[in-house]
């Protein structure tokens, strides 16, 4: 086990030009592969995601306020934006990142002031683009389905909302619009087969990058691209004060469908509902759907989350205790290969401390030094992120800096479970994530 992982990344990760040319060279196979994901404007793996790291140490370390923000002109100067921009690619990536790294007022005003209204015109544009689905996707009118992509929190509404509530009162006209549009989500549909279903109901394929999707359609239950995204973001914003008509109702229909959705047992959940189990389920029986992912991105961690913030806002004591119970069982199974934030360790890690800090949260508590404790014995200084993530192929690994998959997620999730009291920017780290 190394003595301070964290501290030891940073230093291998401060030179924003030399990890730039790292992972350009690609002389590994391992980091081949990680030079076709890069992008400087990437939060899952760029110099946007890099920056979280080094800003939350730069709260305390002056010198890590120097790296972050070179990072920060790294990428922003002479870098061709994304052909699809969102929470986590192109300027809404950059502005995240920088408003993290504030740690006095007025820092980085300037260039937040900018790419706020970057963020506010996208949010808009992805309405617009999905207004007439709801619109036209009502009980009685045969909808397409919803994209996957317009409202999640990877690409979508959920991730661009959640950055727009920080951005306070200059944009809350454009943070109340995208949240009125989520609450259209959870109104019913009627889907191509005739049948009327939660208004999520989509035709899209689990992955982006899968070219088919489920016979039937399904409705997504993860947290990066499910309705668990659009849970939070209304819950977190019900929490802040930022309310719509139809918020609650909206919370409390997507927090109930979760509930009655868990796995056999009756605790984890699924990565999806297909049409047919969803058909199944509103005839009063449960589904047979087996959890199949323990992760923030799909699986149990990050649904229970989200369920926890609905919890919160609407003070629903019952769904915590069921949330926190979830994420126990989860903890106690210990079965995790990958330390990175998406789908592994480091995710898990993250939840269980955040859970841990709210009411009820004793049992989760005393869970936390056993997942620290793998967490760090997991990095080794002979891989030169420390933390490297697992690949597809069995004992296969790549090695990438990033936030989402990558080592900077792994730190920063170490970091916060042993010292979650260390301060942070006006916009917390874990806020990517929808966890806050």
């Amino acid at each position: 086990m190394t003595e301070n992982p964290v501290a030891l990344l940073a230093e291998r990760l401060t030179d924003p030009v030399a990890l730039a040319a790292q992972v350009a060279a690609g002389q590994a196979p391992e980091l081949a592969e990680t030079r076709s994901l890069w992008h400087p404007q990437s939060l899952a793996d760029g110099h946007a995601g890099v920056a979280l790291l080094l800003a939350a140490l730069a709260h305390t370390d002056p010198d890590a306020a120097r790296a972050t923000h070179a990072h920060l002109t790294a990428a922003v100067n002479g870098v061709t934006r994304p052909a699809r921009e969102g929470l986590y690619a192109g300027l809404p990536a950059v502005a995240f990142a920088a408003r993290t790294a504030v740690t006095k007022p007025g820092e980085y005003a300037a260039l937040l002031t900018k790419l706020d209204v970057q963020v506010a015109l996208l949010a808009r544009r992805l309405v617009e683009e999905d207004a007439p689905r709801p619109a036209t996707g009502t009980t009685g009118t045969r909808t397409a389905g919803a994209r996957m992509a317009g409202y999640d929190v990877v690409a979508g509404l959920s991730g661009l909302g959640r950055l727009l509530l920080a951005a306070g009162p200059e944009h809350r006209e454009t943070t109340e619009l995208v949240l009125t549009h989520l609450v259209t989500l959870t109104h019913p549909v009627t889907e191509p087969g005739g049948r009327t279903v939660p208004g999520w109901w989509t035709a899209d394929p689990i992955l982006f990058s899968e070219p088919q999707g489920i016979p039937g359609g399904h409705f997504n239950v993860g947290l990066a691209h499910g309705i668990p995204g659009p849970l939070a973001l209304l819950s977190l914003a019900h929490r802040a004060g930022v309310r719509v008509p139809g918020q609650e109702r909206a919370i409390r229909t997507i927090a109930e469908w979760l509930l009655a959705r868990r796995s056999p047992d009756g605790v984890g959940w699924p990565n999806i509902v297909p049409l047919d189990a969803e058909l199944t389920a509103t005839s009063g029986a449960r589904p047979e759907l087996a959890e199949a992912r323990t992760g923030w991105c799909y699986g149990t961690p990050g649904v229970a989350r989200a369920l926890q913030l609905a919890a919160l806002a609407l003070k629903e004591p019952d769904w915590n205790r069921q949330a926190v119970t979830a994420v126990a069982r989860t903890c106690q199974r210990g079965d995790f290969t990958d330390p990175t934030l998406c789908h592994g360790l480091a995710g898990l890690t993250t939840i269980v401390t955040l859970m841990a800090q709210e009411p009820g949260g004793d049992e989760l508590a005393a869970l936390l030094p056993g997942l620290t404790t793998s967490l760090a014995a997991a990095a080794d200084p002979s891989h030169p992120f420390l933390w490297p993530a697992a690949a597809p192929g069995v004992g296969s690994v790549v090695h990438r800096p990033g936030f989402l998959d990558g080592a900077a997620g792994a730190a920063l999730a170490l970091r916060h479970a042993t010292n979650p009291e260390a301060p942070l920017g006006e916009l917390p780290w874990q806020a990517a994530l929808l966890l806050c």
